[in-house]
């Protein structure tokens, strides 16, 4: 017995070291199982994203082909619109030229009037006893000619001001005949007078230079979705040196963070547009402000508001409304649009019609 005591002390103390080296093999082998766990939900969580996003793409391209086709029938009716307005610019310059030359034979006949007067002024003192009669005629084709004049400029230059100043003369002019069978002429003459003052009168040089200075900023205004020239992928910084779980933790994480993104998508998506696009667009513009100058410079009221209308639409459309000078370019806009603009000038040729029928009525007597 005292024998046998030892040697079972002894088998003890020899295992107690096979137990404390058998303790590190065993967690080892549980990091190592936990790391394995974890690559394999990585793996599983990476392959539902990638049948998940493979199973959108059918969509998502049908969707870029369906915008791409929206985009190319925008496209085909902005190019038709810049030929109307083309054609229409044409004819405009025809209507300017020829209201151009309209009005310097009027400024001609007017700046000739007076010489004329005093041509028939020295006549008329050349004739030995000249009496009330010969007087009467010439202030009566005095008359005529200033409403002449005012009607000319009204209805071919839009010139208010011209026109005022002329009916202004003309019925100086028959006051100062004295007759009474004039009186309804006069009538009307103030009647027309009155029309005209109430017409308004923008600032049409004002709002020319205006007009004129947003069609030089065209190029400068960024827009809002505009192709890039070439795609390059951002630098990422490299990455910190990671070992076990935290570096499978963060392999996940990349891979995850690089196959889903997460954003609003509450406004409208509008498409890319390349440079010819960009070109096409600033040209419409470019064209629309000019119609607009043209329409303020011959007082048609309708296609000023009209241009102005359409290129506020495209600049608000198109280009970012966060920048400065597309907000600045807007504000101006906006504020041309409320400009008072005569709808419809007033019809003076009712005194001049009356005049010429007393007239003739005088000398078939």
């Amino acid at each position: 017995m005292s024998q046998y005591t030892p040697a079972t002390d002894t088998t003890e103390v020899a295992l107690r070291p096979e137990k404390a080296a058998a303790a590190p093999a065993g967690s080892n082998l549980k990091a190592t199982s936990i790391a394995l766990l974890a690559l394999c939900i990585a793996g599983a969580t990476l392959a539902w994203v990638w049948v998940g996003q493979r199973s959108g793409s059918g969509a998502q391209l049908t969707e870029l082909r369906d915008q791409a086709r929206i985009s190319n029938s925008e496209l085909a009716l902005l190019r038709a619109r810049v030929e109307e307005l083309g054609a229409g610019r044409r004819r405009l310059d025809e209507d300017m030229d020829r209201l151009t030359e309209q009005i310097n034979q009027d400024s001609e006949a007017l700046g000739a009037l007076p010489t004329r007067i005093d041509t028939i002024e020295d006549t008329v003192e050349r004739f030995v006893g000249a009496g009330d009669k010969v007087r009467a005629a010439w202030l009566l084709a005095e008359a005529e000619h200033y409403m002449r004049i005012a009607n000319a400029q009204l209805g071919l230059a839009g010139e208010i001001n011209v026109a005022q100043t002329s009916l202004g003369l003309a019925d100086d002019t028959l006051r100062e005949l004295n007759d009474p069978r004039l009186t309804p002429v006069r009538k009307l003459l103030a009647k027309e007078l009155n029309e005209l003052k109430a017409v308004p009168r923008p600032d049409t040089e004002g709002i020319v230079l205006t007009l004129g200075s947003l069609a030089e900023s065209l190029e400068d205004l960024p827009l809002k979705n505009s192709m890039p020239d070439t795609f390059r992928k951002t630098p990422e910084q490299p990455a910190e040196e990671l070992a076990g779980f935290a570096r499978a933790a963060a392999t996940v994480r990349t891979a995850l963070s690089s196959l889903v993104s997460v954003r609003r998508a509450d406004d409208p998506i509008s498409p890319l547009l390349s440079e010819a696009q960009k070109t096409v667009l600033i040209r419409s513009l470019d064209l629309e402000l000019q119609l607009a100058r043209l329409a303020i410079m011959r007082g048609d009221a309708g296609m000023f508001r009209r241009s102005i209308g359409a290129a506020t639409e495209r600049v608000a459309d198109q280009f970012d409304p966060m920048s400065t000078e597309v907000r600045s370019a807007l504000d101006s806009l906006r504020e041309l649009s409320t400009t008072q603009l005569p709808e419809e000038l007033p019809d003076i040729s009712g005194s001049l019609t009356l005049l010429l029928s007393l007239t003739d009525a005088g000398n078939k007597e």
